[in-house]
Order: C-alpha cells, then structure tokens, then sequence
C-alpha cells in the first residue's frame, strides 16, 4: 500500500497534455497507459526491482490522483507538478486517502 492522494483541480485538456508531458521528461518515467478513459503515468527509479512502481498518477474529471509508494511526502520526485500548479496559478487543493 502507498500513500494516496487526490489533488482537487479542474484543468483544460491543454493543461492537462503540459502536465503528462512534463511529468513524462521525469528521469524516473516508466510507462503511460490508458484504462478506463483514464491516463495513467507509473514512475519507477532505476534501483526499484519489484514490480510496484515508486509512484502511480492517474488523471481523473475532477482532478489527479497520485499514490507514493514510497514516500509520505506528495511532492517527492514530482515537485514539477507543484511548480506547474503554482506557476500557472491554477488553485488546487490536497485530499488525503
């Protein structure tokens, strides 16, 4: 089990595609999949060897959902989303699990 999270945003598509495409340059990147019509980003470091990912975010209607496996602290390794967030003024707010 992982630490999850809901960030509350309402983003366009075009913010949205920024995001994934930033967080996709992210040296951890794993893969991008697609279930459900939701867009799914897994982000595995190089000395992770199990199968579990080290964070999982899924981009929903009403926000992105983020799970950090290993780490209680959300903005681990993804604190380009943050600095999109807030460098865009986009309000978000966080929902604990």
């Amino acid at each position: 089990m992982g630490f999850e999270y809901k960030l509350k945003v309402k983003l366009t598509t075009k913010q949205t595609e920024e995001i994934q495409d930033l967080l996709i340059k992210n040296i951890a990147f794993e893969k991008k999949y697609n279930l459900e019509g939701k867009a799914y980003l897994d982000f595995k470091k190089a000395e992770n060897n199990s199968e579990m990912p080290n964070i999982n975010i899924m981009f929903e209607e009403d926000g992105i959902y983020i799970c950090q496996y290993n780490s209680a602290n959300l903005w681990a390794d993804i604190s380009l989303l943050k600095n999109y967030l807030e460098g865009n003024n986009i309000n978000f707010e966080i929902m604990e699990n």
